[in-house]
């Protein structure tokens, strides 16, 4: 698999993940709106953000290349990879940064689960676009 796809993968998913969240996030807040009254789901991203985002899906397709695509894991499909390594990512990468954040700024728990699940989302999709990816390459 081509190293440079890969990283490609990665950056467009960071961006595509960010989209996921504002979509679901909408349906949550449109079914659910004492959570836009909470005032956690007005946070609105900035440029940095999204560029953070950029990098780290960036980062989590390199990542995923250096792992071999999860090569270890046999006889399980694509999306099952993608997910297994969209959840390794996200419990050892970004929920423990997200709550270290969070202790450091001293803000709220409905700010914290924003953050965790904006972060969640990007390891999930990035996972399964570098997967989907590097099946279709092999």
């Amino acid at each position: 698999m081509e190293r440079s796809y890969l990283l490609l993968t990665g950056a467009l998913s960071g961006l595509v993940s960010l989209l996921a969240h504002a979509v679901l996030w909408s349906i949550a807040e449109m079914i659910q709106p004492r959570i836009q009254a909470a005032n956690i789901g007005s946070r609105q991203l900035d440029v940095p953000d999204i560029l953070l985002h950029l990098v780290a899906g960036i980062a989590l397709g390199w990542l995923f290349w250096m792992s071999w695509g999860l090569a270890a894991l046999v006889d399980v499909s694509w999306w099952q990879r993608g997910l297994i390594f969209g959840g390794i990512t996200c419990l050892a990468l970004a929920i423990p940064a997200v709550i270290s954040v969070a202790r450091a700024r001293q803000v709220g728990i409905g700010t914290t689960l924003l953050l965790s699940s904006r972060w969640a989302t990007t390891c999930l999709i990035a996972g399964l676009a570098c997967s989907w990816s590097w099946d279709r390459g092999m």
